[in-house]
């Protein structure tokens, strides 16, 4: 692109305007941080073939059940001023498509722009401000069962860190629409179903930092929210979340830590939108039953055969929700470890012919048992309980992960686990009457984030 003769002098003019308090750049640094996971699981009761996904990690615990692969990548460059003020340039890729993820092959695979954003501080007394597309809220995260209970990703700006007397504060504005290649955003017709299929969500959110407390606040709307059919859904919506961290493993002395955490949610700040904005990752994890995938529904036109993307907005005005998380670790003195997490969430429909309400709640600990410095055995026990309107089902898994470690002594520590699960209830296997039967799952994942 060229530029002309009065653009050129503009970008002079600023440049010679930011450079005329006599600021210069003293350093730069760059960054290079990510997280891969990649392995295969096999199927006993199919003869060892690929797994697929027996059960839903975010609920019994990740170990055994990840029967997919995942990377992502971010890169940051930073430019520090002798006079306090930074700008900080972020790039993140991440793996895109079905077959990205669940080949064993070592073929190259696709990869997209997760995150594009950039950060300026040292622009008001404290805080930064940031504008672009990114990962919010995902620092609110499990890590035994992969479980994010904020999801706020988009584009948008803010600020965050931005200090009130002894407090943090938080400000964002995140817009968010379905990834979707099968629908023409800009289609019309007659009726306008097609051209409201992926309307954009717009959410603000509001969070505070004080020692141990943390609260966010966040209200969305989406205009002319309408489904295949043409029916319009909650339009509007708001959800809380506090979270209380402990010093402790819920008071116990020694060697732990905790975390209590309570979130609800109405209209669009309910079922699977429940502290989230439209990300795909909102749509399968754990909320309402109502929503996540439904292959079976092939008489859903209105959610194109219970499409987990379709469903997450399918949400009512007055629809309620609310979500409970406990979960740490208690580490003894002989090394021993225990990392325990119980979470359950209600999910009120207020018109829905599928069913007034439901609730799951669900229960796992990772034991692990150092063996020496490069090997370990972790394992671990979970159970959920669904309810769907009475009609109930329950799912439980053992893992049991010997597991070759490398501690760097700076932060990553990668790892390579062997895995053998067995589930007594698991999707991958069906007895004669179409019930969910046992089957046993053996494998293996290297793991890693730096």
């Amino acid at each position: 692109m060229k530029l002309s003769k009065l653009s050129l002098a503009c970008l002079a003019a600023v440049s010679s305007l930011s450079l005329s308090g006599g600021a210069n750049a003293s350093t730069e640094g760059f960054e290079f941080h990510g997280y891969f996971r990649a392995g295969l699981l096999t199927s006993a009761e199919n003869d060892f073939k690929k797994a697929n996904f027996a059960g839903q990690k975010e609920t019994l615990g990740r170990l055994g059940l990840e029967a997919d692969n995942d990377a992502s990548l971010n890169f940051a460059n930073t430019w520090a001023f002798d006079d306090g003020r930074s700008v900080k340039v972020n790039v993140g890729l991440g793996d895109y498509g079905q077959e990205s993820s669940l080949s064993a092959s070592a073929d190259a695979f696709q990869m997209g722009f997760g995150q594009l954003f950039i950060e300026f501080d040292g622009m008001s007394s404290s805080g930064i401000f940031w504008g672009g597309k990114r990962e919010y809220g995902k620092d609110n995260y499990i890590f035994m069962t992969d479980f994010f209970y904020s999801d706020m990703s988009g584009t948008g700006v803010g600020i965050t860190g931005y200090e009130v007397g002894d407090a943090l504060l938080d400000f964002a504005y995140i817009a968010s629409d379905r990834v979707d290649p099968t629908i023409d955003r800009w289609a019309t017709d007659d009726a306008g179903n097609l051209e409201n299929l992926n309307n954009i969500m717009h959410a603000f959110q509001f969070g505070v930092t004080y020692g141990a407390l943390e609260l966010s606040a966040m209200y969305k709307t989406m205009p002319d929210n309408w489904d295949y059919d043409g029916k319009e859904w909650a339009e509007t919506g708001y959800d809380l979340t506090a979270i209380y961290t402990l010093n402790s493993f819920f008071g116990i002395p020694g060697n732990g830590f905790s975390k209590i955490i309570a979130q609800a949610g109405k209209g669009l700040g309910s079922g699977n939108l429940l502290a989230g904005t439209i990300t795909s990752y909102n749509a399968y994890h754990p909320g309402s039953q109502f929503q996540g995938e439904h292959p079976d529904w092939t008489w859903s036109s209105a959610s194109a055969g219970g499409d987990a993307n379709r469903l997450l907005t399918m949400v009512d005005e007055k629809d309620t929700s609310a979500r409970l998380l406990l979960w740490g670790g208690y580490t003894l003195d002989n090394g021993i470890g225990f990392f325990p997490s119980i979470q359950g969430q209600y999910n009120d429909h207020h018109e829905n012919d599928l069913g007034s309400y439901d609730y799951w709640i669900s229960a796992m600990v990772r034991p692990t048992f150092p063996v020496s410095d490069h090997f370990y055995v972790q394992g671990e026990l979970g159970y959920v309980h669904n309810n769907w309107s009475g009609a109930t089902s329950n799912q439980s898994k053992i893992t049991v992960a010997p597991t070759f470690i490398l501690p760097t002594g700076m932060g990553p520590a990668p790892e390579i686990r062997l895995l053998a699960t067995y589930l007594p209830k698991s999707w991958t296997h069906t007895n004669e009457s179409g019930e969910s039967d046992s089957d046993f799952i053996l494998g293996f994942q290297a793991d890693v984030w730096w």
